[in-house]
């Protein structure tokens, strides 16, 4: 006997292939419901923002102001899961620089001004807002106040120099957080009767910039050139890239920190940095001429490169030196970034006690012959008075690193 045939009704078939679709619907709705949503954060070294509110295609921010006397500028902040939107970020400040943001797509291995389209432009004003257009597959985008460099940065940049023997790594001290901060030395082949060149940078935690001019000089000592074999004979280097290596991690402004930053530490010593740095200086001197490059960068509108130097009647020795290093850098600079020795400036009070800085008190070691602080722009390079300037790029700010190098043994060779 033949089994019963089990017959749909062509209405139970249209009810059934109805319900199929409603579900196959409703999995697509809710698989496109699952776009990625946006986030902004600074949950990476360096990392600094405060999120007011996220719109639809406006992103309100604020730089974060911890520990900061009154108002500063620094910001740096990822973005994931913008991909194919245009979205418009504003802050409540005027802090984005002449070229827009610097922008990473490759978590920071890379930068690139926004409005650099030619590298050699008009500047225009600082802003307080950027619209930036994210690509299909920009799934994490870093934007900032300038290219970033924390200690990632930093050892990368060991790391491809790691087979010299010459550059030693150790440690300063431990910072006030428990972190090493790091301390390098390349010991002259005759320091007998060598130089002593201290080199400091991020004494101000956002200073970025001035890192990557650091390395140029850096990279200058240590190659197998005329002025890298010169130096490496004549002199001994201590250097010190973090010297708020807590802010610096941390993505502190640094500048102006409660009760006092790191430059204006150098009478009451109250960070472990500062109070190493001035017992390992004097001791490693040892009664050799001395000459030390503090490396900065200037306010967030600052446009042009110079050096601060002392009063000429602090110490006429010293300012003649500094004088003439000035006009040997001008003389000889190849890096883009415009310099004249006429864009320097006498630091400002550089005579009160309780605020003293590294360059100041550098002065008043017996052995100094010359002290500088650089102030490298964020950005934009140009000569007083002009609307025409160059960006200061990651490369560019190595550059001027080398110069500073070479018109270092130019000032060295011709001493006494």
């Amino acid at each position: 006997m033949k089994p019963k045939e089990n017959k749909t009704s062509p209405v139970k078939k249209h009810i059934l292939s109805s319900l199929i679709a409603i579900l196959l619907l409703a999995g697509s709705a809710a698989v496109a419901s699952e776009k990625p949503k946006v986030e902004i954060d600074a949950g990476f070294p360096g990392g600094n923002i405060i999120v007011v509110d996220i719109g639809k295609d406006v992103i309100q921010l604020k730089q974060d102001l911890r520990d900061t006397k009154g108002r500063w500028f620094y910001w740096s902040f990822r973005v994931r899961g913008a991909q194919g939107k245009t979205l418009e970020f504003q802050f409540d400040d005027k802090i984005i620089s002449y070229l827009g943001p610097a922008i990473s797509k490759d978590g920071g291995k890379t930068w690139a001004w926004l409005y650099n389209k030619t590298g050699n432009l008009p500047y225009s004003d600082v802003s307080s807002s950027f619209k930036y257009t994210f690509g299909k597959d920009d799934a994490e985008v870093f934007f900032s106040l300038s290219p970033s460099y924390t200690g990632k940065e930093l050892n990368a940049f060991l790391e491809k120099h790691k087979t010299n023997p010459v550059l030693k790594t150790g440690t300063l001290c431990k910072t006030t957080k428990g972190r090493n901060a790091e301390l390098f030395r390349i010991t002259g082949q005759n320091p007998k009767s060598g130089f002593k060149v201290v080199l400091t940078a991020r004494h101000h935690a956002c200073e970025s910039m001035a890192n990557y001019a650091l390395e140029g000089i850096i990279e200058t000592i240590l190659s197998d050139t005329p002025d890298g074999r010169w130096l490496r004979e004549h002199a001994d280097f201590l250097i010190v890239p973090f010297m708020d290596k807590d802010g610096v991690e941390d993505g502190d402004q640094g500048k102006n920190r409660k009760p006092h930053d790191h430059n204006r530490d150098y009478a009451k010593e109250i960070h472990p940095t500062v109070r190493a740095f001035k017992k390992q200086v004097t001791e490693w001197i040892d009664g050799r001429p001395a000459v030390l490059f503090d490396m900065h960068c200037p306010s967030e509108k600052g446009k042009t490169l110079f050096f601060f130097t002392e009063a000429a009647e602090l110490n006429r020795k010293i300012s003649d030196n500094v004088n003439r290093y000035c006009s040997i850098l001008e003389a000889e600079r190849k890096s883009p970034l415009y310099y004249k020795k006429s864009h320097n400036r006498i630091a400002k009070n550089s005579k009160t006690p309780a605020l003293l800085k590294c360059n100041t008190w550098f002065m008043t070691l017996p052995e100094t012959i010359a002290a500088m602080t650089l102030e490298i722009p964020y950005a934009f390079a140009a000569d007083i008075g002009t609307t025409n300037g160059v960006a200061v790029t990651v490369d560019h700010a190595r550059l001027f690193g080398k110069d500073m190098a070479r018109s270092l043994r130019a000032l060295l060779e011709t001493q006494p």
